[in-house]
């Protein structure tokens, strides 16, 4: 006996429908946490600049050496920037 056909492209095309929307949810959700953990995490960090000059002292540092010894900073503000252009869509 052979089997049943059945009109599965019906069933088919729902569930794919379904998944888009729920991946698409899910990217959503994503984006938001992500968004708002580098934002956490921006606020939250302690960076060379904002440490006093005694501060600086202590561990034996002064001003004028910060971007010799963390040049990242520049390279994140330069990202962070783009970042924001992409968002604002000016690129």
């Amino acid at each position: 006996m052979p089997p049943q056909q059945t009109n599965i492209s019906s069933e088919i095309e729902r569930d794919a429908a379904r998944l888009r929307l729920d991946l698409s949810t899910v990217l959503s959700l994503l984006g938001r946490y992500w968004r708002t953990f580098q934002g956490w995490r921006r606020r939250s960090q302690v960076t060379l600049y904002d440490l006093s000059d005694r501060e600086l002292m202590d561990i034996g540092l002064t001003r004028g050496e910060i971007d010799s010894i963390a040049p990242e900073r520049a390279i994140d503000r330069l990202r962070d920037r783009a970042a924001d252009l992409w968002r604002r869509g000016g690129m």
